[in-house]
């Protein structure tokens, strides 16, 4: 693609809302909404883009941090948004942003691209043949740009490099359940069986959700965020559709009814059973009224329970909760809980069957469960949570990473000077 026709400029808020949310492969990151969350913290925004024939055809939210005296770092959040492929077009957007930043006084950019690095299979192996996105990745620290590494683990201050998704496109809820694998696919139809409840929380009762997810922090050792972060979402994405806040309740008189069904079919079994033997010794009959005699002690000792929670929490539990942005082509679950004591209950499949009949009922390609290590192995920080996403048989996706690139070496010595003094005095 020539770029001698071509203008890069700072285009309007309104210019790049369309093109956003027109962009096929775009996110809720480079969106005005973000933006404005942003602009909360004391961020300050620009937009630009690339013309073409009179066409808008690539653009970025510019997101710039003030850092010291009148200098700022700009984050390209997930972006920019443009055709990677078009080696050229990524050039011409690279040049021209390096100049429009050394005018905003900015000492450096980084930007994370929304962008598969290599394609993986559900294990995390290379798939042979597959997608592989090495010559953009190249094309790219080529043009001086850093990279953080191809990164694996856990780190709280950047967006995770390995993500995963589950295809919900041209597929019935019965094709996905059944492609499932064993133990999430019962989960699915437990949390259905006791009738566990999926509702929105509106604005003024967040606390609901902060709660489960400040129970959740403390026992797997992530930060909390501040309650206005939460806050703030709200404001910034739920009026136009974009943001969610869901909790899964359940009614205990209800579980006990369910189990009380449970209970006489088991009974039943054993009462045919022992009729059936006495009139002639069967291993195999014999077998089942076992197996019925041990289900009525496991859902007779789950009744007591059942009710002694009653006594401690109430009639109606809440259980679960979860942040989901719904932008583009997909849903993305951003963080979710559950409270420690009702994990038993499975619930957290209610919250993400309740989003996948989302997907699946409005055409979105995708449902996103988002952050995993990266690491496949008894190792990995996260492997509970990698085995309990990997259970919906979706997608490994590894991303770019991180780049960052120097406007201003000079300054940029002096930050980074400044900012080692800072750390040796705090220690």
């Amino acid at each position: 693609m020539r770029c001698v026709n071509m203008l890069f400029k700072e285009i309007t808020e309104t210019e790049f809302k369309i093109f956003s949310k027109e962009w096929p492969d775009n996110n809720f990151w480079q969106t005005t909404n973000m933006a404005h969350m942003r602009e909360r913290r004391g961020c300050t925004t620009s937009y630009v883009g690339i013309i073409d024939n009179d066409k808008l055809i690539a653009a970025s939210m510019l997101s710039f941090v003030p850092v010291f005296s009148s200098y700022t770092f700009c984050q390209i959040l997930r972006g920019p948004l443009l055709d990677y492929s078009n080696l050229d077009l990524f050039t011409f957007f690279h040049e021209n942003l390096v100049q429009f930043c050394k005018k905003k006084k900015c000492l450096y950019f980084h930007m994370d691209p929304y962008l598969m690095y290599k394609e993986r299979d559900i294990h995390g192996d290379i798939v042979e043949g597959g997608i592989d996105n090495s010559p953009i990745f190249d094309h790219i620290m080529s043009l001086g740009y850093t990279h953080e590494g191809f990164t694996r683990g856990i780190d709280n201050d950047r967006e995770p490099r390995w993500i995963y998704t589950i295809d919900t496109e041209n597929i019935t809820k019965e094709e996905l359940l059944k492609k499932m694998e064993r133990k999430a696919m019962r989960s699915v139809q437990h949390v259905q069986k006791y009738n566990i409840q999926v509702h929105e929380i509106d604005g003024d009762h967040l606390k609901v959700y902060e709660d489960i997810i400040r129970d959740t922090s403390s026992r797997r050792g992530f930060e909390f965020r501040s309650d206005d972060y939460y806050k703030n979402v709200y404001e910034c994405f739920h009026d136009d559709g974009y943001a969610q806040f869901l909790y899964a309740d359940m009614d205990m008189n209800d579980y006990i009814k369910s189990l009380e069904i449970d209970l006489k079919k088991n009974q039943d079994i054993v009462d045919q059973s022992a009729k059936r033997l006495e009139q002639q010794e069967s291993p195999k009959i014999r077998r089942k009224m076992d197996l019925a005699n041990e289900q009525i002690q496991g859902i007779n000792k789950k009744i007591d329970h059942a009710h002694e929670i009653i006594k401690e929490d109430g009639e109606k539990i809440i259980l679960t909760a979860g942040l989901f942005f719904t932008y583009g082509q997909e849903v993305l679950c951003l963080m979710s809980g559950v409270y420690e004591k009702y994990m038993q209950f499975c619930s957290p499949y209610a919250l993400h069957w309740h989003m996948l009949m989302h997907c699946i009922g409005n055409g979105f390609k995708r449902y996103n469960l988002y952050g995993i290590s990266g690491i496949f192995d008894e190792s990995a920080p996260d492997y509970c949570v990698y085995l309990f996403k990997k259970g919906f048989n979706g997608n490994v996706i590894e991303l770019m990473g991180d780049f960052e690139y120097v406007v201003d070496s000079k300054m940029y010595n002096v930050y980074q000077t400044l900012r080692k003094i800072k750390h040796t005095i705090k220690k």
